[in-house]
């Protein structure tokens, strides 16, 4: 067993290494514990596009509060990214933009507002400015966020990994780790690692390294999100910025991120009950991406050469807010459920760690801190903001109805939900359905419902 160390860190993605960094950086000795090479297997970080979305992630559902809270957290992420990335010795490209599909112009409207009032310019377009691509004819309009960065994933991994290790206080322990108690950390491998405190920064597999996933020290729910990803040689598409649609069906925007001799498209994310990091993409999650990427965004991507194919679990709470401090223990730390935006959080959150490290106490008040009242939304909330999302899910790829139907459709959606997911009846099928949404009572459990009453259906 390794002794001595301060702090060890369980997890290698973006938010782990930033945390080991941070807190070399404030003179402390660190244990880093998880593999330094391979594939990587399920790791959000790796399969990232890693656009910096400080404004681009806003929907015109989000609670304002809410919107205040990431807001302000994004943007001190932001600030501290140039400087971050000096030291590190990894490039990112700059300027975002976000093209709204028919019928979704009001989608920019809160983005583009969030963006001004942080000082920050947001300029209103023609779809068919934006540079290097073919959009559909009826897409409804474009917001230019020169602002807005991404960065390549895997040189800012790369870079971060080579200035842990070679430190001369950080010990890595290139292992993966199966199980996290108070003052140790043990690999599967059979080695292990002491520390006085241990941060835990291993996203979805959180819940797996804790006795009762962790509810014993009052860890909350942690969620993952199936993400998928294509990297693309699209010479057709020489796309100088980031584009992507807003929000939509239950996951991010449908993106484009330009890489060195390559295109990077993502967008999927489905909430998995059982997250296994060597499922690889399958088929129908594949066909989804690239039919939203060619109805949404440009239909020449159906020509574009796959060059390769990444699947990653994003880690998130039942609120959406990450997990940053101590828990009901003081010696282990969480630093976690990102989300989306772990690329873009890492610095800032990993700044925060260090903080309360440094000076225990530090985020007693913080919104993300793991011990908050966390508010849920039950069902009679969820149904009502679902249906417009249950519409563009049953929709991807260029479907659509005729206005009756889809008007049907939408009104008749909520009421069955509510009817589903707050009765308690007694059907057996019903009772599956409602299990599942106990299991996870978030709007991304939406598509599993519809999948898992498909199967019940059939079976019967």
């Amino acid at each position: 067993m390794s002794k001595g160390h301060d702090v060890a860190v369980v997890g290698t993605g973006v938010v782990g290494l930033a945390v080991s960094w941070a807190l070399l950086q404030r003179g402390l000795r660190v244990s880093v514990i998880g593999p330094r090479g391979g594939d990587h297997r399920g790791q959000a970080s790796r399969a990232a596009g890693a656009m910096l979305s400080t404004f681009s992630e806003i929907e015109p559902g989000h609670d304002p509060s809410r919107v205040a809270v990431e807001t302000a957290e994004r943007l001190a992420a932001h600030q501290m990214y140039p400087g971050w990335l000096d030291g590190l010795d990894a490039g990112q490209g700059q300027g975002t933009w976000v093209l709204a599909p028919a019928g979704r112009r009001a989608c920019l409207d809160p983005i583009a507002a969030a963006a001004r009032a942080a000082g920050h310019p947001a300029e209103q377009h023609d779809a068919g400015d934006i540079p290097g691509l073919a959009v559909p004819p009826e897409s409804a309009a474009a917001l230019w966020l020169p602002t807005e960065a991404s960065i390549d994933s895997h040189a800012l991994l790369e870079a971060l990994t080579s200035a842990v290790a070679r430190h001369p206080r950080a010990l890595w322990l290139d292992a993966t780790a199966v199980t996290v108690e108070p003052g140790a950390v043990r690999c599967a491998d059979g080695s292990a690692a002491a520390a006085g405190q241990i941060v835990i920064a291993a996203g979805a597999a959180i819940p797996s390294l804790l006795p009762e996933a962790g509810r014993p020290l009052g860890v909350p729910p942690v969620l993952a999100g199936r993400g998928v990803s294509l990297l693309l040689r699209a010479p057709a598409l020489p796309l100088p910025h980031v584009v992507r649609t807003p929000n939509a069906a239950f996951a991010c925007g449908v993106h484009l991120v330009p890489r060195t001799g390559a295109l990077y498209l993502g967008g999927t994310n489905r909430l998995t009950t059982s997250p296994d990091p060597e499922h690889r993409a399958t088929a129908g999650e594949l066909a989804a991406l690239i039919g939203d990427a060619m109805a949404l965004l440009d239909h020449r991507l159906g020509a574009a050469e796959v060059l390769d194919t990444r699947m990653g679990l994003r880690p998130y709470t039942l609120d959406h807010l990450p997990l940053i401090g101590r828990t009901g223990n003081a010696a282990v730390l969480l630093a976690t459920a990102t989300y989306r935006c772990g690329v873009l959080l890492a610095p800032r959150l990993a700044e925060l760690i260090a903080d309360e490290i440094t000076v225990p106490g530090a985020l007693d008040e913080h919104p993300y801190r793991v011990l908050r009242p966390m508010t849920v939304p039950g069902a009679e909330a969820t149904a009502g903001r679902a249906a417009a999302d249950i519409m563009d899910h049953l929709l991807q790829g260029g479907g659509h109805l005729a206005p009756q139907a889809a008007a049907e459709l939408a009104a008749f959606l909520p009421a069955a939900l509510r009817a589903l997911l707050a009765d308690p009846g007694s059907d057996r099928g019903d009772a599956a359905l409602r299990r599942l949404w106990l299991a996870a009572p978030v709007q991304e459990v939406i598509p599993s419902l519809l999948a898992l009453a498909g199967r019940l259906e059939t079976s019967r």
